[in-house]
């Protein structure tokens, strides 16, 4: 999975200090650039890719609104104000999301959950079989086999220090390899639930009491990404 590459500019360095630590909490973005003024940003925006730009509206010179206006269409923008007044006019422009401060870290990752199903739109079931492109399979070293596994027979992935512990369908691999390391590599419809545990979300039968059940196992959601899991879990409410 390709994480999201954001920008943010604001002219509180506190707001921008929190955006940026919010951000390297959620495995699906990246931050590449950040700044306290709109000049800044336009200029590394015509000369640099990304995809989100998180943009204060009230800035000296020239103004979230303008900037906007000035940056090419394919990124997305969420605005992160402390005017509630400027709510209508945001969503005018085409932003995805209209932070009000002090944004909290549950409604930011609401915010940032839209912007990730807009780049992954949810795959429609059907009943047909379904070939698996190369790319969806994997080699693993188990003791001393390589065994060849597909993303999407794997229910779970726990992390014990410097291993992990991939678990199938009657199956458990252990792979020299960290947890963290691993996360990136993931495809999208895998969700991390607790620091010790990745999800499969194709493969949840039900979320109970703050806990997923997968196969035989009861896994725990913990506070840190509850609200991250259940706006995933929400968006493929039927």
């Amino acid at each position: 999975m390709t994480p999201i590459r954001c920008v943010v500019v604001d002219d509180e360095p506190m707001a921008v200090h929190l955006l940026t630590d919010y951000i390297s909490q959620i495995p699906f973005l990246t931050l590449v650039y950040q700044c306290n003024q709109a000049i800044e940003a336009l200029t590394y925006l015509q000369r640099h890719p990304a995809d989100l730009l998180f943009v204060d509206i009230n800035m000296p010179h020239l103004t979230g609104m303008e900037l906007i206006q000035t940056i090419p269409s394919s990124v997305k923008v969420i605005f992160t104000t402390a005017y509630e007044e400027y709510a209508v006019e945001s969503y005018t422009n085409n932003a995805v999301d209209y932070l009000l401060k002090p944004i909290t870290f549950s409604r930011f990752t609401k915010a940032v959950t839209k912007v990730f199903n807009l780049y992954n739109p949810p795959r429609i079931n059907n009943s047909e079989p379904v070939n698996v492109p190369e790319s969806e399979r994997i080699f693993i070293k188990s003791g001393t086999s390589l065994i060849q596994i597909e993303w999407n027979t794997i229910d779970y992935v726990e992390g014990l220090k410097d291993y992990v512990v991939i678990v199938m369908k009657g199956q458990r691999h252990i792979v020299h390899r960290r947890l963290k390391d691993l996360e990136t590599s993931l495809p999208p419809f895998f969700q991390r639930i607790h620091h010790s545990y990745i999800v499969n979300l194709n493969n949840v039968e039900k979320v109970e009491h703050n806990q997923i059940h997968i196969g035989s196992a009861r896994l725990s959601v913990s506070d840190k990404y509850r609200d991250m899991v259940m706006n995933r879990i929400q968006a493929r409410l039927f």
